[in-house]
């Protein structure tokens, strides 16, 4: 019902006609070279900004707008002749820098505080005066700034919002392609935060740039701002969300509902919508309620899933035991651990069992016990009922883990420690290589740390956690674990969606995205206690991942881009974003040749 401009719009072949044509006769443009090499995609030395589309053009803003506006904003790396054009010159000091010299002073800043939330605060202030240096910064640093610009660090600066709040970002921009959303009711394992939640959106979008090149004026972090039933919050003065109780009901409903439409309405049908930490139940409900009409993920039950998997698939390479042969217990029952069961079964399914085979080898336990369909304290919510079995309720998650052996032991509960010294040796005891999972975040979250998981198995634990952990010796040998993060999933997976413009996901994608991660996986990190890759790859990762979905969306009818690109990853690579500066000098082109006319003289009339 509603269009959008294609991902090469009209005019955006037209500049690149332009640009051919100018590379074959330089003397037709004038255009200054480039300071930097590209790391990792456009070779080109400025973008043709669309009207529709990229951000402001460069030569259509003028003076101190050059250095007010953080997506122009060079710093010092504007050249003597731009300060010139631009009529700058004077307002900066007189040395130029190029954007090595300035990423090694922002590495200097940035190592001179020793808190992570100061870090935080450092880069959020380098995104609001410099977009280029920020996020070139983040692609090149990948492994040290990740934890601090998402988790554990966003965490920390979500509960802090309201004293380190500089500025909105993201509106108003045209042309947006993907929506990452929130109501802060259930941030990380922190729970309600209300609007303090805002950080999470924020953080999620700076990684779709950082790990897969999506554009940053494509992104629009929002929060949906219902109020919260934190009574912390809503006494604090510092809290900058509505002070009341959040709506529910069909209240709440109806404007989750507009807020859908208008997006549709405003930048069309296949603009990509990430849910992020909402509750349990609504997050569940907006899952299955838009899944189907509109381009939409949640993140915390499918992006969890799938690294989790992924994880489960290299773990195979150690144990040499397939889905269908394992048992798993899931300690929490809420959306990182339905989601994960779901996927589970879904695997077990793909190599050739029932489902009710597959869901046979899965137990769950929340708070209150066993999910069993005889228990006598708790409730069992609709995507719960799958896994429920029909056998005598447990309360307590050691007798659990004693009596069912499981092979696969998984933590999602954001119950700290709930992994105790006995727990690991029953699984240790049970198994050769028992694989546990402590996958709830931040670090205080976690259900065991990775020592506690080593020291208690012997070295034999096959561990993977959501939060990172140092390095641990036992028996002479160090392990380094992998921590499951998102951040391996969801850029991959929303630049594939973007860029083919598919309008709905399905679950599959998911499980392609698994193998995808889990392929890559070497064997040099299985032996240092890893189950995923290094962060350093994470680039290569994304794009992988994004080259697997775009197959996928055009051999089942998926895409809307068309026609389908004969290479995929050149394709993907063009519409990256260019992570180095961009010419700030104008364009111009010379008349062309004209043919010579002999003007008649005066005489001649």
């Amino acid at each position: 019902m509603f269009s959008r401009p294609n991902l090469y719009g009209n005019l955006s072949k037209i500049c690149g006609n332009m640009r051919t044509t100018a590379l074959a006769n330089p003397s037709s443009v004038t255009v200054s070279a480039a300071l930097t090499s590209t790391p990792c995609n456009n070779a080109s030395v400025r973008q043709y900004h669309e009207v529709v589309g990229d951000i402001v053009c460069p030569s259509q803003v003028r003076g101190i707008d050059h250095i007010r506006d953080p997506r122009l904003n060079k710093g010092l790396a504007f050249t003597l002749e731009e300060r010139q054009v631009l009529g700058i010159h004077g307002l900066q000091p007189a040395r130029f820098k190029t954007m090595e010299e300035q990423l090694e002073l922002c590495k200097i800043a940035v190592n001179r505080y020793m808190e992570p939330l100061n870090k935080y605060l450092y880069l959020s202030d380098l995104a609001d005066r410099n977009e280029h240096l920020y996020f070139r910064f983040l692609y090149d640093n990948i492994e040290d700034l990740m934890p601090i610009v998402y988790t554990p660090t966003v965490g920390l600066a979500c509960q802090r919002f309201g004293l380190i709040y500089r500025r909105p970002r993201g509106l108003p921009e045209p042309d947006v392609r993907a929506i990452c959303v929130t109501d802060g009711e259930r941030i990380l394992g922190l729970g309600d935060l209300g609007a303090n939640g805002m950080g999470i959106p924020v953080g999620k979008l700076a990684l779709y740039t950082a790990l897969a090149g999506i554009k940053p004026h494509q992104c629009l972090p929002v929060l949906v701002d219902v109020g919260t039933n934190s009574y912390d919050l809503l006494e604090d003065p510092l809290y900058v969300g509505l002070r009341q109780k959040r709506v529910v009901g069909k209240e709440y409903d109806d404007f989750i509902d507009e807020f859908m439409q208008a997006v549709v309405k405003r930048y069309g049908q296949n603009t990509l919508i990430q849910f992020e930490d909402f509750g349990n139940q609504n997050a569940f409900r907006f899952l299955d309620k838009y899944r189907s009409t509109y381009c939409t993920f949640n993140d915390d039950i499918q992006g969890t899933a799938a690294v989790a998997v992924a994880g489960l698939y290299a773990s195979k390479r150690i144990t040499n035991r397939n889905f269908a042969d394992s048992t798993f217990v899931f300690a929490g029952a809420g959306e990182a651990a339905i989601g994960i069961a779901s996927l589970c079964v879904k695997a077990m399914m793909d190599e050739g069992v029932d489902e009710k085979t597959a869901l046979s080898r899965i137990w769950m336990v929340d708070i209150d016990g066993l999910l069993t369909t005889t228990r006598k304290r708790g409730t069992i919510s609709s995507h719960q009922t799958k896994f429920a079995k029909d056998v005598e309720p447990l309360d307590k998650l050691e007798d659990i883990v004693a009596k069912y052996k499981p092979n696969v032991l998984i933590g999602a509960s954001a119950a700290a420690g709930i992994f105790t010294p006995k727990i690991l040796q029953t699984m240790a005891a049970n198994n050769d290589r028992p694989i546990v999972f402590a996958l709830s975040n931040p670090t205080s979250k976690a259900e065991c740390t990775a020592e506690q998981a080593y020291q208690n198995t012997d070295g034999r634990v096959v561990f993977s956690s959501g939060s990172p952990f140092p390095p641990v010796t036992i028996n002479n040998k160090t392990f380094t674990p992998g921590q499951g993060n998102n951040a391996y999933i969801f850029p991959g997976v929303a630049l594939g969606v973007i860029a083919t413009g598919t309008h709905h996901i399905p679950e599959d994608m998911f499980l392609i995205s698994a193998k995808e991660l889990a392929n890559f996986v070497e064997q040099s990190d299985l032996d240092r206690g890893s189950l995923y890759p290094p962060l350093k790859s994470i680039h290569e990762v994304s794009m992988r991942i994004a080259c697997a979905i775009t197959s996928y969306a055009y051999k089942e009818g998926l895409a809307s881009t068309y026609p389908e690109p004969e290479c995929k990853r050149e394709w993907l690579t063009e519409q990256l974003y260019n992570f180095n500066y961009e010419s700030s000098m104008p364009v111009t082109w010379a008349w062309p040749r004209m043919p010579y006319f002999k003007t008649p003289k005066a005489k001649d009339y």
